[in-house]
């Protein structure tokens, strides 16, 4: 729920905020359930607005109001007390606030998702931190005198004033491969700010100073932490979590390797907890539960089970979905930054925390080549020249579906991917952790469901285990190194037991899983007009006659749902704009009137037809 605001404008900016302010609250009114609290201040050029219900489910403060400065927070900040010590969360804000104006790389210690702005209105200045991957999310829009920021897209462009564009840039990327590349977004002139970024928006001076530590040197360093270092890291997460949410956390435990971590971090660091494991994967259940039995104490395990399926009664066929008026639904929620995979998901009805504390691996990816290929060692014994090309084919081919994405789209992403793979070679970066370097830069750092709404906690993402991620090399990523030493640090009792592997055997036996076809729709009808002409994609004819038919692949529903996505957008624009008054019309000025010829005077002309002045003239001008 939490909608942050910051601005800095040349002038009016009071009353610019207060009707901005009335079109955010007007817009988001229903996804807030009414419920959420405003607190903001405005200054002469600067200022900073937050709403948030204040349920106590975190006990770390959206908006901290000392008198002399003024702090906004999106998300918590888990491991806080690495840069200003064990203070209470309701006193801290501030005091972090003033530590990392005074040293801003010390932001990068705090966990991700994080954001951060922070106004003193004595010196008229306002700074906005990023954490170190940008999960946090803050978006940016310039203005003829000023700029906004914003954790939101629509609540930028609300409070502006200014109507919402679809970008055809940000859209030609996500046609090709589903999300927003480099520093577009769904909206034109909203660009989202990277990660490790800290702006400084002076009124005095009128001055925006952006500085910004380079990821490659923010990850790559000459001393990576050790094991050591980054098992406490994430103890200090996990304590973090004890104190800023109230209750006992609940923690999943599977049989893999990144839950095998953060599990082991908590009981590591002596929270008190619940773990809750999954019965979805045969035999994985099994491995769980013999990491539960090696524990010395004993700890609650919760286990969900699939449900059975009931064989007496006949399976009834699931009524068609209207897929258009749920793609707007997921709009409206997302404002189009979720991927178009969730279209047959059903999306929440507001923007509450989720019900209880989700606490997953999520970028535990980093620590072993998410983006590899099979044969990445063999790639990687290449030049760096043929490596760059083989690397970059492979993340097209990944990434790029085989039809339906436009030249331009296809020619965009892979402008992009060689960009990035180029940008992390400069920073040093030579070997197949070019991989993961893009997939933190450009994917990880897009995750919904991670920053688009607190509750969500992935200790992984803290900054020592993504450093000691990009110290390994590719031979001990694939090898799994980073999670087998973490686990041997923070519970020895599971150091022998393999990570789970779904055994191919099984996998044949289970039947591959039906393709869900878009063209089912109860509105499909409506689907085949609105899928006839799409920016970013060439005809959509064949792959929509295949999904009529029931003979689609998952690449080809995949691709249409995208579509869809687009072509949906444009409705979700016209519910944004009718809370942006249009300007009216200029009134045509009326046609300036025609002046009169000039007419001479009686004496002029009376002296024009004189003897003297027509001998003057034939002897001037040589005129009759």
């Amino acid at each position: 729920m939490e909608t942050l605001i910051a601005y800095t404008f040349a002038h009016d900016g009071a009353a610019r905020a207060a009707a901005g302010q009335a079109r955010v609250e007007a817009y988001y009114g229903d996804l807030w359930q009414h419920e959420a609290k405003h607190h903001g201040y405005d200054g002469q050029t600067v200022g900073l607005h937050m709403w948030d219900r204040h349920d106590g489910t975190c006990l770390w403060p959206s908006w901290h109001d000392t008198g002399d400065v003024r702090v906004a927070s999106v998300h918590a900040p888990l491991g806080y007390q690495r840069v200003i010590g064990d203070v209470a969360p309701y006193d801290a804000p501030a005091r972090l606030g003033q530590a990392v104006r005074r040293t801003p790389a010390s932001f990068l210690e705090v966990a991700p998702p994080f954001t951060m702005a922070v106004l003193d209105p004595e010196e008229e200045r306002l700074d906005l931190f990023t954490d170190s991957i940008g999960v946090g999310r803050l978006f940016q829009l310039r203005l003829p005198d000023g700029w906004i920021w914003s954790n939101r897209p629509v609540a930028a462009l609300l409070f502006a004033g200014v109507p919402a564009v679809a970008a055809s840039r940000g859209w030609t990327f996500a046609a090709a491969c589903g999300w927003f590349m480099d520093d577009s977004t769904p909206y034109d002139g909203v660009l989202t700010v990277p990660g490790a970024t800290h702006i400084v928006a002076d009124g005095h001076r009128q001055q925006r100073t952006v500085s910004r530590i380079e990821t490659a040197s923010v990850w790559s360093t000459d001393s990576p932490d050790t094991a050591d270092e980054t098992a406490a890291a994430l103890q200090d997460v996990a304590r973090s979590v004890g104190s800023l949410f109230p209750g006992r956390p609940t923690v999943d435990l599977s049989g893999g390797r990144d839950s095998r971590v953060v599990a082991g971090a908590f009981l590591a660091a002596g929270v008190d907890l619940k773990l809750n494991s999954y019965d979805a994967v045969p035999g994985e259940l099994d491995v769980a539960e013999s990491l539960v039995a090696r524990l010395q104490q004993p700890v609650d395990h919760v286990v969900t089970r699939k449900a059975k399926a009931v064989v007496a009664k006949p399976q009834v066929k699931p009524q068609p979905l209207e897929m258009v008026t749920r793609a707007l639904r997921w709009h409206r929620y997302a404002e189009g930054l979720r991927p178009a995979s969730y279209l047959f998901h059903t999306p929440p009805a507001t923007l509450a925390g989720v019900a209880h504390l989700a606490i997953g691996g999520a970028g535990g990816e980093v620590a072993h080549g998410h983006y590899y290929p099979r044969d990445v060692l063999q790639l990687d014994a290449l030049p760096l020249p043929h490596k760059l090309h083989a690397f970059g084919n492979h993340l097209q081919t990944r990434l790029i579906p085989a039809a339906g994405p436009s030249v331009a789209a296809r020619t965009a992403v892979a402008a992009q991917i060689e960009h990035v793979l180029r940008t992390a070679v400069h920073g040093g970066i030579e070997n197949a952790t070019m991989l993961d370097y893009f997939y933190v830069v450009e994917r990880l750092r897009r995750w919904g469901t991670t920053g688009e709404r607190t509750g969500v906690v992935s200790p992984l993402l803290v900054p020592s285990f993504v450093r000691s991620a990009f110290a390994l090399d590719p031979a001990q990523r694939v090898d799994n190194a980073l999670h087998r030493e973490l686990v041997r640090r923070l519970v020895p009792a599971w150091t022998d037991v393999p990570f789970f592997q779904p055994s191919p055997t099984v996998s044949t036996r289970r039947s591959p899983a039906k393709v869900r076809c878009l063209a089912d729709a109860a509105d499909r009808d409506l689907i085949e007009k609105l899928l006839a002409d799409v920016e970013g994609f060439e005809p959509l004819s064949t792959l929509w006659a295949a999904s009529t038919a029931g003979a689609s692949s998952a690449a080809g529903e995949a691709t249409l749902c995208q579509a869809l996505w687009r072509a949906t957008f444009d409705q979700h624009l016209a519910d944004v704009n009718r809370h942006i008054p249009t300007a009216p019309a200029p009134k045509p000025r009326p046609p300036a009137p025609t002046p009169p010829a000039p007419r001479r005077s009686p004496l002029v002309r009376a002296i024009g037809r004189s003897r003297f002045w027509r001998a003057y003239r034939r002897s001037r001008f040589g005129r009759k």
